[in-house]
């Protein structure tokens, strides 16, 4: 049995159960979830927002690192190539098949037409497949890591879902030129962790926009070009300040991981001529106004990105093992820790914004 934080009638919220774990699947592993991180989305499937995607019941969670109790025939090494033996600490990415058109013709497995991924359900009986729980059944089709002695397994839950996704963003866009500056729109998870990317990707300049103060003032000592809070400023005045870094031309990439309509608008605004808007934070459901003609004329690259393969995985760990401690991302980051039956909480403390990444320790 596990215990595990099911969410099976919106109405009625999140609860605590005990779940049957059943069988390990050929190809997949049981882990024992060490540590858990909450993220906007788990919030918004809580609300109903993803309610045409998620599928109850479910089991929330899709941020987890854990240990191997089990596993299952087949599965001997990690996408790297390293054996893989119980007591190894992994993580592991969305079970794209790896046989539909997306993941073997377009390899664009983030696309993937076969995949419900970890946390948005449907919970079947046996198979635990969510991370706010004790246990967790990887998928046959998913792809693991081991995780480097050298990343906690908080920042590495982390890593799963915010850091990759900055990956994956990156990896979508031409290369930063050590000349360029990068204007990152967004100071929740996902922008802080690009701001800080981008600082060792070689940009020139790097600026971080948003709020609350807190969080900007968590990377005072990066070494960031400004850090300006939104808070506090109106977007022109926000657009100004980066025109005046770049001699009045504008940012020459823009991250956008804010989240709201606005911010994509901004961003437009925000980037030089000839630049690149990176959209990564847009998830609101309504229709933003572009003026298309004045994005031809300034010949601008627009760009999204959703989620990451494991080569991303692999990114994220590659950077944290390089720069995580200097950076000292883990307080940066990961905040209050809660069990599962402090579930509530940690999600309300994630929908007020009040902490970056709380923590589930089952």
């Amino acid at each position: 049995m596990s215990r595990a934080v099911v969410l099976a009638d919106y109405a009625r919220g999140p609860a605590v159960e005990r779940l049957k774990l059943g069988p390990v699947m050929p190809g997949g592993a049981l882990v024992r979830i060490d540590a858990a991180t909450v993220c906007g989305t788990d919030v918004h499937i809580c609300d109903g927002v993803f309610d045409q995607l998620a599928r109850l019941p479910l089991i929330l969670g899709h941020e987890g690192a854990g240990t191997v109790l089990e596993l299952g025939a087949g599965l001997e090494r990690d996408a790297r190539g390293q054996p893989l033996r119980p007591g190894d600490r992994i993580i592991w990415a969305h079970n794209w098949c790896g046989r539909c058109y997306f993941c073997a013709v377009a390899k664009q497995p983030t696309l993937c037409e076969n995949t419900m991924g970890y946390g948005w359900g449907p919970y079947e009986e046996g198979a635990v497949n969510g991370t706010f729980s004790e246990h967790l059944h990887v998928s046959p089709d998913s792809r693991v890591l081991r995780v480097p002695d050298s990343v906690s397994s908080p920042l590495a839950s982390a890593s799963t879902c915010a850091l990759r996704t900055v990956m994956h963003a990156f990896d979508r866009l031409p290369r930063i030129r050590f000349s360029d500056t990068v204007a990152v729109l967004g100071a929740g998870p996902v922008g802080v962790l690009c701001a800080a990317a981008a600082l060792h990707s070689g940009a020139h300049q790097v600026v971080l926009i948003g709020a609350p103060a807190s969080r900007l003032a968590a990377t005072e000592k990066w070494g960031l070009t400004a850090r300006i809070d939104i808070d506090h400023t109106e977007p022109e005045e926000r657009i100004e300040a980066v025109r005046d870094l770049t001699d009045g031309r504008g940012a020459d990439v823009v991250f956008e991981c804010a989240g709201p309509p606005d911010a994509f608008t901004e961003g437009m605004e925000m980037v030089r001529a000839g630049g690149a808007l990176m959209v990564v934070g847009q998830a609101h459901g309504q229709s933003v106004p572009v003026d298309t003609t004045a994005m031809k004329v300034r010949q601008l690259t627009v760009r999204t990105s959703l989620s990451a393969d494991i080569s991303h995985f692999h990114d994220a760990f590659q950077f944290l093992d390089r720069h995580g401690a200097a950076l000292e991302l883990e307080s940066v980051v990961c905040s209050k820790t809660y069990s599962l039956e402090q579930v509530t909480d940690a999600l309300a403390a994630m929908r007020a914004g009040t902490e970056m990444k709380p923590v589930i320790v089952p």
